[in-house]
């Protein structure tokens, strides 16, 4: 015999045998397989409860196959009866029934929802009313927030609750657009905040609506699973891309282990799959743990029938002016490069594929390239192998970026154009924020704190300054910092990229950031990528195009395709094909 138990605390399952019990090897040898996180003991395993659930039938397969009476207690049968529920109901989609579009807004009316839905938003929850759990992918602008707000109020009863888990820049969306929605019925909302202690007591609290980090959220985890266990609550995961990666990320792991408790789900992402379609499990496992063989081909099929999404195109934007303006090395840079070039290829053919440090020693290789080409100076900070080469290019001099940037930035603004400079190197954006302080230029990157606009040196206070001030005409960002939640399309129409990384959803949204719904009729985005020629930039834009390409496929949205019209697993979107890509760079005559 076999007991199978919920372990609530942990949110797993423990299968334990009577000893000696025929076939119980292969059982605990199949769950080691299909799990990367297990406790094993003599006659017992422990796994997380989604890799148990979207396992069952392989389970009920094998005790049938060796005769073994299995004995489960009342609470965990009850939570399997509810998953095959669940599971039944999705695979018969076909026959789910919404709310028609025609009658969606009047619906929602009686909710007290005071905003008129667009006709992309009224399709969109038309849509999501079918589901409980279900996804929003529509571009930044296109009001995913009003969406989700919507689903929640068609779903919801009286005593539900919502927990929202979003990147900090986006409380203050989620909070204006409940009361704009919603006016005085707007509910409550809290943000889960501060150490666990404050968290604690925060969450005990009568609020409807809850916010929290994923930050915050992996340091609670606990806290979090009892508020979902003691109340009938939804969870939307705002950049739901942030867990792309699941079992292999931290966030990924901890979001899975919550992925069965709530009533209703969400997960909401302009751009939900930053590399390939393996982005997409980690998020659909969320909405599903239930089921059962996802991997890079069945998500893509299976996402088809749960995601909405409002394009570019579909909001009337016209496609924004990709240019790609070639900067040569300077003559010591040249040097510099080819030099770090040969010895990083050397380093990495003493590389193994199967050492745990073999991406992480590439990735800083190609890092190492990308300042070189940037800004030697950035590698001043660090111990480097040819000191001579590195100080002549840094004596030589700003950077062709560095100088045509600046030179370029001068010509717009004498022009009257405001213009957004991107760069992923914090020591760039201050050195070029610095040198046009006379056009009244500023700056954002991760040490920037937020606070009130009414504060000059906060982030909200900077990015007003920048809206409102004739004289604030230069805004320099770190798109790892500031590529979502702020919208600069109403005053800035042309951005300059000093480099890019891999991470091809930070640079689709940071073009959002002044390509997007609200742009005035008529006036022409200019994004202008800076690219030096038989250098990593040329193969992180290649790397991008196919990133993204992809991406447009999956989603049917040929909108997302960035042609230029010029010269053709970390932060950094750094991925196994990059890094295959990076061999082959340094291997280059």
């Amino acid at each position: 015999m076999i007991n199978i138990k919920y372990i609530e605390k942990k949110h797993s399952c423990i299968i334990e045998a009577s000893e000696e019990q025929n076939g119980w090897d292969e059982i605990a040898l199949y769950y080691t397989e299909i799990s990367n996180d297990f406790s094993i003991g003599l006659n017992s395993i422990e796994i997380p409860w989604h890799s148990f659930i979207s396992n069952f039938e392989t389970l009920r397969h094998l005790t049938n196959r060796f005769n073994i009476n299995v004995n489960i207690d009342k609470d965990t049968l009850e939570l399997i009866k509810t998953a095959i529920a669940k599971k039944t109901k999705l695979n018969d989609l076909e026959n789910l029934v919404g709310i028609d579009i025609d009658i969606i807004q009047e619906e929602l009316d009686k909710k007290g929802m005071l905003r008129q839905l667009t006709k992309e938003q009224k399709r969109n929850v038309s849509t999501l009313s079918r589901l409980n759990s279900g996804a929003t992918f529509s571009v930044p602008g296109a009001g995913k927030t009003t969406e989700a707000i919507s689903f929640y109020l068609l779903k919801r009863d009286l005593t539900n609750k919502l927990l929202v888990i979003c990147p900090k820049s986006a409380f203050p969306a989620w909070e204006e657009q409940f009361k704009e929605c919603l006016g005085e019925k707007a509910p409550k909302i809290k943000r889960l905040t501060g150490g666990y202690q404050s968290i604690e007591n925060l969450i005990d609290s009568e609020e409807e609506v809850f916010l929290i980090t994923y930050q915050q959220y992996i340091r609670v985890v606990e806290l979090i699973s009892k508020f979902l266990h003691k109340n009938e609550a939804f969870v939307f995961l705002d950049e739901s891309h942030r867990i792309k990666g699941g079992v292999n990320t931290e966030t990924g792991r901890q979001i899975q282990q919550i992925s069965h408790l709530p009533v209703g789900k969400l997960i909401m992402s302009g751009t939900p799959m930053p590399n390939t379609a393996f982005d997409l499990i980690s998020q659909y496992k969320f909405l599903f743990p239930e089921q059962n063989s996802i991997d890079e081909n069945t998500v893509v099929q299976r996402i088809q029938d749960i995601y909405v999404r409002t394009t570019k195109t579909e909001l009337g934007l016209d496609i924004p002016k990709i240019i790609h303006t070639p900067i040569p090395f300077t003559e010591p840079q040249k040097i510099l490069y080819d030099l770090s070039r040969s010895e990083e290829l050397r380093h990495a053919s003493g590389l193994n594929k199967q050492d745990k440090n073999y991406y992480r020693s590439l990735q800083r290789s190609y890092m190492r390239l990308l300042q070189i080409v940037s800004n030697p100076a950035l590698l001043m900070k660090n111990t480097f192998n040819y000191p001579d080469a590195l100080r002549e290019a840094v004596e030589y001099g700003d950077s062709g970026k560095i100088s045509y940037a600046i030179h370029r930035t001068r010509h717009l603004v004498s022009e009257g154009k405001k213009v957004l400079i991107w760069s992923g190197f914090v020591e760039n954006v201050e050195l070029i924020s610095r040198k046009l302080i006379d056009l009244g230029a500023n700056y954002i990157h991760g040490g920037v704190e937020s606070g009130s606009e009414d504060e000059d040196n906060k982030r909200e206070g900077i990015i007003k300054n920048f809206h409102e001030n004739p004289n604030s005409n230069v805004l320099v960002a770190n798109p790892a910092a500031c590529s979502e939640g702020i919208s600069l399309h109403k005053v800035c129409h042309h951005a300059i990229y000093i480099d890019r990384n891999y991470n091809a959803a930070q640079y689709l949204q940071s073009m959002d950031r002044i390509h997007r719904l609200g742009l005035p009729k008529g006036v022409d985005t200019t994004i202008e990528i800076l690219i030096t020629n038989d250098s990593i930039d040329e193969r992180i834009e290649g790397r991008l195009r196919q990133k993204i390409n992809h991406m447009a496929e999956v989603l049917n949205d040929h909108s997302l395709r960035t042609e230029p019209e010029e010269i053709d697993l970390d932060q950094t979107g750094f991925s196994s094909m990059d890094a295959e890509d990076l061999i082959n760079h340094l291997k280059e005559e």
